[in-house]
């Protein structure tokens, strides 16, 4: 393994790892799995849910991904494909905007 594929999986693993922490951590704390729906009722926690479901979303991508492969493969191996980029880009921001990695 070279040291770029290292580093890309890195990155995914880091975001991958923040999209799982955010949403273990919105359903301890409201009772209910971050999805898209939450972003249609109005509340006064309108920003956090979009938030949550913004950083969860790359797990959400890839978990359908895997269910769609069985229906649809294209459909399924897109979804995982841009749940996997979605993941990479997560994980690149907090490597290097929190983490101060270069």
């Amino acid at each position: 393994m070279t040291p770029v594929t290292f580093l890309y999986a890195y990155a995914i693993a880091a975001g991958l790892a923040a999209a799982g922490l955010m949403g273990s951590v919105w359903t301890l704390a409201t009772g209910e799995r971050p999805c898209l729906q939450l972003l249609l009722a109005p509340s006064i926690l309108a920003p956090l849910r979009a938030l949550a479901v913004v950083v969860h979303a790359p797990l959400a991508m890839l978990y359908n991904g895997a269910w769609k492969l069985l229906v649809s493969p294209i459909m399924g191996v897109l979804l995982m494909m841009g749940g996997l980029g979605w993941s990479f880009l997560q994980g690149v921001f907090i490597l290097t905007q929190i983490f101060g990695l270069e």
